[in-house]
Parts: C-alpha cells; structure tokens; sequence
C-alpha cells in the first residue's frame, strides 16, 4: 500500500489516500531512521537468499 500503486477508481485512489497518509508518514519516518542510523562495528549481515547454500 506504501508504493501508491494506481488504483483505477478515482473514488477507492481518494478513500486510500485519505486513510493511508499517517500511516506511510511514519513508514517513511522509520525507513529514514534506519538508513540514516550508523552501523556498528562486528555485526554480520546474513543473505535472506541463497542462505546455507554452497
């Protein structure tokens, strides 16, 4: 929902935009938190794809 992908329904694209706002502000709050948070010496990244495989 956070993508705004295109909705078809002028009337539905309203009632989500409305509904949608405050909760993708803080999405985007938390997202820009993380990026902007430093990273720590010793901490190990694990690949989601292709894990225990090799």
């Amino acid at each position: 929902m956070a993508l705004a992908h295109a909705i078809e329904s002028k009337v539905e694209a309203a009632y989500r935009r409305g509904d949608l706002v405050e909760k993708r502000r803080r999405l985007m709050e938390d997202w820009a938190a993380f990026c902007a948070s430093p990273v720590h010496d010793g901490e190990v990244v694990v690949p989601i794809r292709g894990a225990g495989r090799g």
